[in-house]
């Protein structure tokens, strides 16, 4: 007899947004609010999921109660080992919850059960690879040290060239000097900026560099040149090889096409769904195991 279960719940948390998903007989059930990254902030990202799974509850006409037989896999930016998994899946209602990154999701959703690779590039980035069903991932070590070629590492590489060409170090481009008069020209102010700045401010410049690359500005196609490389090489130590279809997720992944080798240009192919999707066949998955709800 085929397993069913009638109520899951599914949340991709990223930096900018958190979307949370429900299946429910009447329908699939549907939520958006605001960053739920565990690293840069975990009560904040508490506070978001849980809101969430609250709406979730109101839309299916469910009372708050009913949280604690339901399903819930979460998918979550910042979450870097097994002991913050744990702290944050205490912190919610259902007594069946698995919380990990928010990396698999995106690549079951992406991929569903097909071999290939996959650059996920937002305002954070990771990269994997999926053979047979197994998994392997670079990256995703969140921005302080980590998230080559995301928005926000290209934010943060711009305004460092920005302040290396008012220190005299490097030539302005056209891009640089724009930005450069967005701050009064005043390096105080890019300092001071950069200090107190959310991921998704200093993400906000992504679309100037890419669009600045296009009609030819050396610094920005210089960023966009180093972050294609980062990518690349990556894929290629998670054992890419010709013939394997690359997808690109995120906002900026693919705005790098231009810039990739040619071979791995043409491999970049349309994803199968969101890392809602992902999420969601994770939750179904989750519930079969813990046998929960199944007729």
């Amino acid at each position: 007899m085929t397993e069913s279960f009638p109520y899951l719940i599914a949340v991709d948390g990223g930096g900018t947004r958190c979307r949370f998903a429900m299946t429910a007989p009447a329908g699939l059930l549907r939520v958006t609010l605001g960053s739920a990254n565990v690293f840069s902030n975990r009560d904040s990202a508490i506070h978001t999921l849980n809101a969430g799974l609250s709406e979730l509850m109101e839309q299916a006409a469910l009372p708050q109660s009913a949280l604690a037989n339901i399903p819930v896999y979460a998918g979550l930016a910042g979450v870097t080992d097994a002991q913050a998994a744990s702290e944050v899946a205490n912190q919610l209602p259902s007594r069946v919850v698995e919380v990990e990154d928010d990396r698999r999701s995106a690549v079951v959703g992406a991929l569903g059960s097909k071999n290939g690779c996959l650059m996920g590039v937002g305002t954070g980035s990771f990269l994997a690879r999926q053979i047979d069903g197994q998994i392997s991932f670079i990256g995703g070590y969140g921005p302080v040290i980590g998230d080559e070629a995301s928005g926000h590492w290209l934010g943060k590489q711009l305004l460092r060239s920005v302040l290396l060409a008012m220190d005299g170090i490097r030539p302005h481009s056209p891009l640089t000097q724009d930005i450069s008069a967005r701050f009064n020209d005043d390096p105080a102010k890019i300092v001071a900026f950069s200090g107190t700045a959310r991921q998704a401010e200093v993400a906000d410049f992504a679309p100037d560099i890419v669009s600045a690359a296009k009609s030819g500005d050396p610094a920005a196609q210089e960023l966009m040149q180093k972050g294609a490389d980062y990518l690349a090489g990556g894929l290629r130590a998670l054992g890419y090889s010709s013939g394997d279809p690359i997808c690109a997720i995120g906002g900026v992944a693919a705005c790098y096409q231009d810039y990739l080798p040619a071979e791995m240009a043409a491999a970049l192919t349309e994803p199968e769904g969101t890392a809602i999707d992902g999420a969601l066949q994770l939750a179904r998955r989750l519930a079969k195991r813990a046998k929960v709800g199944a007729e």
